[in-house]
């Protein structure tokens, strides 16, 4: 029953999201087209103007637009500063993901991007990030049905790895780490200790309830023999440990300590590989690709001072954790008492935050005047780079790329018979693509801004 449910909603999400695809690309377009109007006005007014007005400064028209209209400011963050770095962490997490499955490698590699949105934003846009990885992207494109089974269970273990990291990107200790041009070995040897090691201690133990509601059993390697020969190994490592146990706790609580402490060593060893990887390929990219949100989000920017965290972000984890909470408690192997409280344990960091952000968190005022003085900074920064031909010829491109990809998919229903599963699969290869393409075109932008500011 379960199983049904879970292909009627992919089918009813996979319809939603055919039909928003029409209309981001019909509003798309419409903006280019509302864009080269105003363009060709203000062109025919200046033409037609006798006396031409004074230009004002550069500064004084950013500081102008963004202190009347405080919208814009927060809007141009949310274009440019949050949903390019969830977008860039969820593709790092699919990418990291379909690799691991194809090659069988040992890396999963799918909480890469996690780790990106987790240093830059801070711990509950990286616990977004991991659940919309995990629970929208992931299942959606599950080569298999039953998705949600296999995958919401780990949504738990996303968002505890998020938080760990977040929170430990927070320490002054990061911001030491990254401020220093030469580190020595010492200092990244700190790092990956630190968010390799101890990000798998910390995500091996829910990972470890994880696998006991699902009745998985550790495995190390990918050779039988190996494979084998270990399994015998540690059976013998359970047996001796449940023995001790036992002579303290009794048969029954020795039995299931026993199971879950190998078990859980085993995690954690597994683990290691796999988070230092991801952790140190999210800090390849954050110091190659974006340096100017490294100096805004974890240096702090003039002042010094990293943006805190709204108290709605809690509140958007919540919606976001309520489908999968609801899919799991509805299921017939995790619905049971002995299972529900673990899918229950988010709700108590969610409401914690929430209540912890809205008593002792930074005021609405100071988030706004913080938020109005980082979108100028930006504006300024980027302001040249927009200016430049190859930018415009880019952004033509990207125009004439969505008006063909929308008559394509005007084809599709005539073409095909189950035509909403293959429009929404064309507009995710063409929106990805033109956002692989957008996401470089910032990074670019970023070190250029950078390298001439140094300059």
């Amino acid at each position: 029953m379960l199983d049904l449910l879970g292909e009627f909603g992919k089918d009813m999400f996979m319809l939603g999201g055919t039909v928003v695809g029409f209309l981001a690309a019909l509003l798309s377009v419409l903006e280019k087209l509302l864009d080269f109007r105003n363009r060709m006005t203000s062109k025919k007014d200046r033409k037609s103007s006798s006396a031409p007005e004074r230009p004002v400064a550069d500064s004084s028209l950013s500081i102008d637009f963004f202190s009347s209209k405080p919208f814009r400011g927060i809007s141009y963050l949310l274009l440019y500063e949050t949903s390019v770095i969830i977008a860039a962490g969820l593709i790092l997490n699919y990418i990291g993901l379909t690799l691991s499955r194809h090659l069988e490698s040992i890396l999963f590699l799918d909480m890469t991007g996690t780790a990106l949105v987790a240093f830059l934003l801070g711990p509950w846009w990286g616990a977004i990030a991991a659940l919309l990885s995990n629970s929208v992207v992931n299942w959606l494109l599950y080569p298999e049905t039953g998705g949600d089974v296999v995958i919401f269970p780990w949504s738990l273990v996303s968002m505890v790895g998020a938080c760990y990291w977040g929170w430990m990107a927070r320490q002054t200790g990061f911001q030491k780490y990254l401020r220093t041009g030469r580190s020595s070995a010492l200092s990244h040897a700190w790092f990956l200790y630190i968010f390799g090691v101890g990000s798998a201690l910390v995500m091996s133990l829910p990972g470890t309830f994880v696998q006991s509601a699902l009745h998985e059993q550790t495995t190390f390697a990918l050779n039988p023999e190996v494979a084998e020969s270990m399994s015998q190994r540690v059976l013998q490592w359970e047996q001796a440990v449940r023995l001790y146990l036992e002579s303290l706790f009794g048969i029954t609580w020795g039995e299931s300590l026993s199971w879950w402490i190998v078990n859980w060593f085993q995690n954690w060893i597994r683990y290691i590989p796999d988070k230092t990887m991801s952790a140190a390929i999210a800090l390849v990219v954050l110091k190659y690709g974006y340096p100017l949100f490294e100096r805004e989000l974890i240096q702090g920017g003039p002042e010094g001072e990293r943006p805190k965290d709204e108290r709605i972000l809690p509140l958007v984890l919540g919606l976001l954790y309520a489908l999968p909470f609801a899919a799991l408690l509805s299921g017939e192997a995790y619905g049971s008492a002995a299972y529900w409280p673990l899918w229950a344990l988010p709700w108590l960091l969610i409401l914690g935050g929430y209540v912890y952000l809205r008593h002792w968190g930074t005021g609405e005022a100071a988030l706004q005047i913080a938020r109005l003085q980082r979108a100028e900074r930006y504006a300024r920064a980027l302001k040249q780079i927009g200016r430049e031909a190859s930018h415009e010829f880019c952004k033509r491109l990207t125009f004439m790329t969505l008006i063909v990809s929308l008559l394509f998919a005007l084809c599709l229903p005539i073409l095909l018979t189950d035509f909403y599963r293959a429009t929404f699969k064309f507009f995710c290869v063409v929106y990805g693509f033109l956002l692989v393409v957008h996401l470089v075109r910032i990074a670019i932008a970023q070190n250029i801004s950078i390298a001439r500011s140094d300059n």
